[in-house]
């Protein structure tokens, strides 16, 4: 008897046994399964980041309402000739209070602050109060960053008058400051004055976000409510653009262009909104670091390579528009924040009239001539 139970017990354990057959074959349905379920994953995540965007464009836009209720303006676009940007304006409205409470706005007799620093530095915190704006160039404010991007956390920068940023911080959203423009220059101003008859806001900005002249905003070149005729659901506030992070830090010991030779997108303010130099039509010409229009298409960024060869005329109208186009890394879309708040994915496809429409706040009329051109 016991020697039947052993053979019992060996034949039991050998078809317990997988054998080499069925082992491949776990193998292969396990990597069919790992196959099947990698891309869902992905899709998942690129859906909770595509999310993540999207709430941030709606906190910016909530802050850019609530700046309005407070100042009865929209916030300006950029100050040329000062260096400020609407992302800074409204960071009290995005609990950013603190960070806001350090910085120093406007040019006058109290001091001529800076955002870049004109050689090499260690420590920002270390260059005193003249160069304390430059901290915010330096700190990773995550509502300004789209995650599907993929930026780094910081980029060197040099200005088109070598000024440098050591640690600067790329972001994801520009402000719509038309829906017709395809070159960024505000060309009405000429030797460092105002053409008599030019507009009252730089040349062809028909949208909510504009570049206007510091010493100008308070003459009313902000936007108020009540001039975006087309209607707040309807006109484009803010949407992502694509920062091409790969050429800035190749080319990034290499000053860049009065017109901007690369797709760089950041937040805060900027040396290249600040700088007058040339007394010309070209000074503070690179407000697409912060502002972006609709009349050229969406998602024209491609491989740095590519957006290099473009830009290799800075002034063409190729590079300019890509430097002005919205973009994202979702696929087919470009998610944008409207006037009154909310957040829409615009596919691809969109007509480009209709497109052009959205970032313009009246239609035609500041183009045919209407009276009303704020």
């Amino acid at each position: 008897m016991q020697l039947s139970n052993a053979k019992r017990g060996a034949t039991h354990r050998e078809r317990a046994a997988f054998t080499l057959v069925e082992l491949l074959v776990v193998i292969a349905i396990i990597g069919v399964l790992i196959a099947l379920l990698l891309p869902a994953v992905q899709a998942a995540r690129e859906a909770a980041r595509r999310s993540q965007c999207s709430n941030n464009l709606k906190q910016i836009g909530l802050a850019c309402l609530n700046y309005e209720s407070s100042r009865g303006v929209l916030p300006p676009g950029t100050y040329l000739g000062e260096g400020s940007a609407w992302s800074a304006f409204i960071l009290p409205y995005l609990e950013e209070g603190s960070m806001f409470s350090y910085l120093q706005i406007g040019e006058d007799d109290n001091g001529n602050f800076q955002w870049a620093h004109p050689g090499a530095y260690e420590d920002v915190a270390s260059l005193g109060e003249k160069y304390q704006n430059m901290v915010l160039c330096e700190t990773v404010i995550p509502v300004y960053r789209c995650p599907s991007m993929g930026l780094p956390e910081h980029l060197y920068d040099l200005s088109a008058v070598s000024w440098v940023v050591n640690n600067r911080v790329p972001g994801s959203y520009i402000g719509v400051a038309s829906g017709l423009i395809q070159s960024q220059y505000p060309t009405y101003w000429i030797r460092g004055k105002r053409s008599p008859d030019a507009p009252p806001l730089y040349e062809g900005a028909d949208g909510v976000l504009v570049g206007v002249h510091h010493q100008e905003d308070r003459k009313g070149g902000s936007i108020a409510l009540r001039k975006v005729i087309d209607g707040t659901s309807k006109t484009a506030l803010a949407g992502e653009a694509v920062s091409d992070f790969t050429t800035v830090e190749q080319l990034g010991q290499a000053k860049e262009a009065r017109e901007g030779d690369r797709k760089d997108h950041w937040y805060g303010g900027s040396d290249d909104i600040d700088t007058t130099i040339s007394g010309s039509a070209n000074d503070f010409s690179d407000p697409s670091e912060f502002l972006g229009s609709t009349g050229v298409g969406m998602n024209l960024q491609s491989s740095s390579a590519d957006n290099q060869r473009i830009c290799r005329t800075a002034a063409s109208t190729e590079c300019q528009s890509l430097q002005l186009s919205f973009g994202s890394e979702h696929s087919g879309v470009v998610q944008m924040v409207f006037v009154d708040g909310h957040v829409q994915a615009v596919v691809e496809s969109t007509d480009p009239q209709v497109w052009s429409d959205m970032g313009s706040r009246a239609g035609q009329v500041i183009t045919t001539g209407g009276a009303d051109r704020r």
